[in-house]
């Protein structure tokens, strides 16, 4: 049961029928509590919901609206979350949450090897592009890896950042070259089978490089790339700032500040002929 003296909310991360909601609503216990989707958050005006009744929202990872979510767990402490995962939560939301791990093995699955000891453990395919970047390193399998891709539809540009700083870029380098060439299907099993899943040690993660358009706007103005620095101090000059103008487009002047004059149209008059009367 949940106690005022709680100052986090709680998220249960879980597979499938691992009973994420049942767990939730055995720890709401007696309170009163409603349960909704967390890409539907049917709960608009939290001041008016009783404090010292609980929330149950399910499927955090899924499209959820982050904004109505984040207020409602500001103004409820009796809030409980449920997810597959915990990557794709959104990191503020996960931030407030004390985290609650299920086990592996779920209920489902227990039911289903008292009825048939023999059978394979449940597989979810539904993954995001970490895991499947894991399982292409890692995987040893490698159907089991073309499955997950073929399955999931991951864009080729994607998987490929992903893998690239991991990998020798001869063993992929075939798998770049087909690229949009052929089908997808094909473009995933020359990918699937250019590697051997043996790969050892912790992955690196593709960086996200910002672009500055600035350089480009200096090489137009007459200034190389490396004096970028000084544009800003050039345009505080009038008769600069207005010869900047006229050599940049309307795009360019608003990066550096700048009002570019719009072309005036001037409209002529045509003397109609006798003709046209």
């Amino acid at each position: 049961m949940l106690t005022k003296e709680r100052s986090r909310n709680i998220i249960i991360v879980g597979g499938y029928g691992s009973g994420k909601t049942t767990a939730a609503i055995e720890i709401m216990g007696s309170r009163p509590f409603i349960l909704m989707q967390a890409n539907d958050i049917s709960l608009k005006d939290i001041y008016s919901y009783p404090k010292t009744h609980g929330i149950i929202i399910e499927d955090v990872h899924f499209k959820p609206d982050k904004v109505n979510i984040l207020n409602i767990m500001y103004n409820n402490q009796n809030v409980i979350l449920t997810s597959l995962n915990e990557k794709d939560v959104p990191k503020p939301i996960i931030n407030m949450c004390t985290r609650k791990r299920l086990g592996r093995e779920d209920k489902r699955q227990k039911n289903i090897k008292e009825l048939a000891p023999n059978s394979n453990n449940l597989i979810d395919l539904n993954k995001s592009v970490f895991d499947i970047n894991m399982e292409l390193l890692k995987c040893k399998n490698r159907a089991a890896v073309l499955l997950l891709l073929k399955h999931n539809k991951v864009p080729d540009i994607q998987i490929l950042s992903w893998i690239q700083p991991n990998v020798n870029i001869n063993h992929i380098s075939f798998a770049d070259s087909i690229m949009r060439r052929w089908s997808i299907n094909y473009f995933y099993e020359i990918l699937a089978y250019s590697l051997s899943g043996y790969h050892s040690g912790k992955p690196k993660f593709p960086k996200r490089y910002s672009f500055s358009p600035v350089p480009k706007i200096c090489g137009k103005l007459g200034l190389k790339h490396k004096d970028s620095y000084l544009v800003k101090l050039f345009i505080e000059d009038d008769e600069y700032k207005k010869w900047a103008t006229t050599q940049l487009s309307s795009d360019e002047c608003k990066i550096l500040g700048l009002k570019k004059e719009r072309r005036r149209k001037i409209s002529t008059s045509k003397t109609k002929t006798l003709g046209e009367f």
